[in-house]
């Protein structure tokens, strides 16, 4: 029996590449290929410039929506990796948990990870570990950046009202 397949693809934010979803999305395509799986361009999910810190993205949103249809539109979810999914390890477990409940089963294709193998919970746990701490540094370098704006006297993002922007010599930065 071919086996049905949905994807989901995530990138985090616009100074990203659009084109990675289409990279992640062609990894899923090849895998599905290789295995004799067919890959349901209906059951394509995707969030642009979107972080994987949180759970309320309208892809994965609509994605989870369908898996808790009766009718069981596809049989397995292709993920290029764990990260996609979530960068929390809480709603990570969770949502594989979930997904598994109702009888999905997800493949993350480039870590080779298949929670239908005996390890598959252990690999899954440690690269969502890897994937929360990631986020988590990111964080404590992009304030250490912004704070060293502030200490200079630049600003440190958002919209200024009021003012014009007037682009600082290279000497300030």
């Amino acid at each position: 029996m071919k086996l049905r397949c949905a994807a989901y693809a995530r990138f985090s934010s616009d100074r990203q590449s659009p084109a990675s979803i289409d990279d992640q999305l062609r990894q899923c395509r090849d895998f599905a290929v290789r295995h004799g799986w067919e890959l349901l361009e209906q059951h394509v999910y995707r969030d642009e410039a979107i972080s994987g810190a949180g759970i309320d993205r309208p892809g994965l949103v609509r994605l989870l929506e369908a898996t808790s249809r009766p009718d069981r539109p596809f049989d397995v979810l292709l993920l290029d990796d764990t990260s996609r999914l979530s960068r929390s390890l809480a709603d990570a477990v969770r949502t594989v948990e979930m997904l598994r409940f109702r009888g999905y089963r997800i493949v993350s294709v480039s870590q080779g990870i298949d929670s239908q193998n005996d390890q598959a919970d252990v690999l899954m746990t440690v690269h969502g570990l890897v994937d929360s701490l990631y986020i988590k540094e990111l964080a404590k370098k992009t304030h250490r950046g912004l704070e060293g704006r502030a200490l200079k006297g630049l600003h440190t993002g958002g919209r200024c009202y009021g003012f014009d922007n007037v682009k600082a010599n290279d000497s300030v930065r």
